[in-house]
């Protein structure tokens, strides 16, 4: 028997590996550039072979070549910064008020428990339209202020 990776196709496995080459009539072949395995698009169905980092590179082809004409139709801003051993369900109250205040924004919150060597913290922002996306931004910065935990604009430090 062959090893591992072998390209003897009497090898069963090999035989099965041809399966990966099938596909339904009428499909449009997604070029894979990871592994060289394609996926397959049926109408607007599209089916993608692997592991996300398999898969990624084929869903960009595809929302490049098929949906880049939806690409920034409009003009999007963010800011967000990072609040120190503090619970994201404080700061829920003041990202609710801020959603209600400038309707043009949406909120986020992104926790971390500390992961790789940093601080534990909470990423805090707001993105949307530009000239909302300051005002709502400047009213965050108040609200994390008046509670008095640390916070940096920049990545947590280590």
């Amino acid at each position: 028997r062959e090893g591992k990776g072998s390209a003897d196709m009497t090898v069963p496995e090999n035989q099965q590996r041809l399966k990966m080459g099938e596909f339904p009539r009428g499909a449009r072949i997604i070029p894979n550039p990871f592994n060289r395995i394609p996926g397959f698009a049926i109408d607007h169905h599209y089916f993608l072979p692997g592991f996300p980092v398999m898969a990624w590179p084929m869903i960009e082809w595809v929302l490049d070549t098929h949906y880049s004409g939806l690409f920034h139709l409009r003009q999007v801003s963010e800011r967000s910064l990072w609040a120190f051993e503090f619970a994201e369900s404080a700061a829920t109250p003041l990202l609710e008020a801020l959603e209600r205040d400038f309707p043009q924004i949406k909120s986020f919150s992104l926790p971390s428990a500390g992961e790789q060597g940093t601080r534990r913290h909470v990423e805090l922002g707001v993105k949307g339209e530009p000239h909302a996306v300051d005002e709502a931004f400047a009213r965050l910065l108040e609200g994390v202020r008046a509670v008095g935990v640390e916070f940096s604009f920049s990545a947590p430090p280590r």
